[in-house]
C-alpha cells in the first residue's frame, strides 16, 4: 500500500550515507515510543473503558475516567504508518546503496518480531479491551461490572482468551512464514499480509478510536445494524444475536480466520514439498502458545494483574525462537529444538501449583532474566556477523578494519595470480618457440 511512497522517499529524500539498518531501527523507535506513551496512560490496557475504569480506580461511577487522552491513539496510528513505510524503505535503500547483507535481513526480521507485541498491546488499549473477568479478579469486593454479554467471548472461554488471540495471531503467522522460509528459501507473503496491509488496518483501527472513542469497539453497532438490515429477508430468526457480538469481537474473529487460512496453505505446501519431519521445528512455537494458554486457563486473571510483564515475557520467547530460526536458515544450520531451553520455565509455570504472589514474582524474574539474556545474545550475534562480513551495523560509509584487511589480502592474491599467469604465459610462449626451432632443425 505504502510501497510507492517508500520508493519516492528513498529516491528523493534519503541520503546515500544513511544505513538501511538505521532506517529499520528508526521505524521500531516510532512504535516503541507509541508503546511507551500508551503504557503510561493505559498500564492495564483497560483504562479507556468507561464501564470499568471508574470502579477500578475507586470512584465506582466512572467520573474520573477522562484521564486517557484520545490523541495517544492518533499517535499510535501515525507510528504504525511510519513503521510500515520505513520498513519498506530499508530494503530499497540497501539496493540503492548496494549495501544488502545477511545482517540486514536478520536485523529487519528481528525488529519485525519485536514490533509484534507492541502493535498488539496498543490495539487492545485502543479497543478499551478488558483482558479477563473483573468480577473474578476483584473477588466480589462489592463491585459489579456491567459489561454487555458477548457470544464470541463465551464461545472462546472469556475475554482473556480473546486478548491472547490478539497477541498470538500475528506471532503465529510470523513464525510460520519464517518456518516456511527456513525450508523453501523463500519468504512468500500473500497479496494481503500482516507486515503491510495488516499494519495499515491496525493504524486505521487506532485512528477510529481517536475519532469516535475507544468505546466504539465495545458496542454492538455493526452486527446490530446488519441484523436490522437483514430482518426483511431472514425475519426474526437471527434477532437473538442482537446485542451479543461486539465490534471488537469482529476484529478478533477476522484475525483468527485470516490466520487459519494463511497458515493452512503454508503448512500444507511445506509438508508436500519437504515431508512431515518439518513439523518438529514448529514445536517450540507450539509450546509457547500452548504453555501460555494453559497458564491462562490455570490463572484467568493473569493478564489483568500483570499485563505488561506477561506480554514482555511472551515477546522475549517469541523473538528468541524466531530470530534463531532465521539465523539458522541464513548460515544453513539445523534448528535444534532441544536448545530452546528458555521455554522450560514456562512449562513449569503452566503446570505447577503456586500462589498468585509467587507466580507473579516468578513471572517478573523470568521476563527480566530472559531479556537480559536476549540483550547479550543480540549484541554478540550482531558483532560476530559484522566481523565475519567486514561491515558495520549502522554505518555504510566508514570502512570496517577487517574489510581493509580483506581488501588488502584480495589485492595481494590478485597480484600473485597475475604474476603467476604472466609466468605461465611466458613459459607457454617459450615452449612454443622451442618447439618451432626444433621443427626447423629437423627440416
Amino acid at each position: 500500500v505504502l510501497s510507492p511512497l517508500a520508493g519516492w522517499l528513498v529516491d528523493r529524500a534519503t541520503p546515500s550515507w544513511l544505513a538501511p539498518n538505521a532506517i529499520t531501527l528508526l521505524g521500531l523507535a516510532w512504535m516503541a515510543t507509541s508503546y511507551a506513551i500508551v503504557w503510561w496512560h493505559c498500564p492495564g490496557l483497560y483504562e479507556a473503558n468507561d464501564r470499568v475504569a471508574g470502579a477500578l480506580r475507586g470512584s465506582g461511577d466512572g467520573s474520573d475516567v477522562g484521564d486517557v487522552p484520545r490523541w495517544i491513539f492518533l499517535f499510535n496510528g501515525v507510528a504504525m504508518l511510519a513503521y510500515q513505510t520505513l520498513d519498506n524503505m530499508d530494503g530499497k535503500q540497501a539496493r540503492k546503496t548496494r549495501s544488502s547483507s545477511p545482517l540486514g535481513l536478520l536485523f529487519d526480521h528481528g525488529c519485525d518480531a519485536v514490533n509484534s507485541i507492541l502493535g498488539s498491546a496498543n490495539w487492545m488499549a485502543a479497543m478499551a479491551m478488558v483482558p479477563g473477568s473483573l468480577d473474578r479478579w476483584m473477588g466480589g469486593g462489592g463491585h459489579e461490572f456491567e459489561t454487555p454479554p458477548s457470544a464470541v467471548s463465551a464461545a472462546f472461554g472469556g475475554d482473556e482468551v480473546l486478548a491472547a488471540l490478539l497477541v498470538f495471531c500475528p506471532m503465529i503467522a510470523f513464525y510460520v512464514s519464517t518456518w516456511e522460509q527456513y525450508y523453501t528459501g523463500k519468504l512468500i507473503l500473500p497479496p494481503f499480509n500482516g507486515p503491510s496491509e495488516g499494519l495499515v488496518l491496525g493504524a486505521s483501527l487506532s485512528i477510529l478510536s481517536f475519532l469516535y472513542g475507544p468505546m466504539i469497539w465495545q458496542s454492538t453497532s455493526l452486527v446490530d445494524t446488519a441484523l436490522d438490515a437483514c430482518r426483511p429477508v431472514v425475519g426474526s430468526s437471527l434477532q437473538s444475536w442482537k446485542g451479543t457480538v461486539r465490534n471488537m469481537d469482529l476484529i478478533v474473529l477476522s484475525s483468527v480466520l485470516a490466520l487459519l487460512q494463511e497458515i493452512s496453505l503454508k503448512i500444507r505446501f511445506v509438508l508436500r514439498t519437504h515431508g512431515a519431519h518439518t513439523l518438529r521445528t514448529l514445536l517450540p512455537h507450539a509450546l509457547l502458545v500452548g504453555g501460555f494458554l494453559s497458564l491462562l486457563h490455570r490463572d484467568p486473571t493473569l493478564l489483568l494483574r500483570r499485563p505488561r510483564t506477561t506480554m514482555h515475557l511472551i515477546s522475549g520467547l517469541f523473538v528468541e525462537q524466531t530470530t534463531q530460526l532465521m539465523l539458522d536458515h541464513m548460515v544453513n544450520e539445523e534448528f535444534l529444538v532441544r536448545r530452546r531451553w528458555s521455554l522450560v520455565p514456562l512449562v513449569v509455570l503452566a503446570g505447577a501449583h503456586m500462589s498468585v504472589e509467587v507466580r507473579d514474582a516468578v513471572l517478573l524474574a523470568y521476563a527480566t532474566g530472559l531479556w537480559v539474556y536476549l540483550a547479550f545474545k543480540i549484541r554478540v550475534t550482531v558483532y560476530e556477523i559484522c566481523d565475519v562480513l567486514g561491515i558495520w551495523c549502522f554505518d555504510i560509509v566508514t570502512p570496517h578494519p577487517k574489510r581493509k584487511r580483506v581488501e588488502r589480502e584480495e589485492e595481494r592474491k590478485r597480484i600473485v595470480m597475475e604474476k603467476e599467469e604472466k609466468e605461465k604465459t611466458k613459459e607457454e610462449i617459450l615452449g612454443t618457440m622451442v618447439g618451432v626451432d626444433m621443427m626447423k632443425k629437423r627440416n
